[in-house]
């Protein structure tokens, strides 16, 4: 059984030092459905001006429950402002909330 409370905690606290706002930077947290490994990554992006982007890998969440990635995400939501990208979620709906995944 997964603790979605310490998986999101994990993820914020790893987060948290990669993450110092910048001039001209962009922070995105991308959240990457590897259908192969059967897990779920996150990944921070940064994209300074006039410089190449950078993708940082901060955790993998070991399941393929949307449930469990939803209450996970809900609590990082509250500990982050960064925009969230979804890569490879093809038109699936959220289990809970019945919102497309963007």
């Amino acid at each position: 059984m997964i603790d979605e409370t310490k998986e999101a905690e994990l993820i914020l606290r790893r987060l948290q030092p990669l993450f110092t706002a910048q001039w001209h930077c962009q922070y995105r947290l991308d959240v990457v459905n590897n259908q192969y490994g059967h897990v779920f990554n996150f990944f921070l992006d940064i994209q300074r001006k006039n410089h190449r982007e950078r993708s940082i890998p901060l955790h993998s969440l070991r399941t393929t429950d949307l449930a469990v990635l939803e209450r996970v995400l809900n609590q990082v939501r509250q500990g982050t402002a960064l925009t969230l990208h979804f890569v490879d979620f093809g038109r699936v709906r959220w289990p809970l909330s019945q919102r497309w995944i963007r």
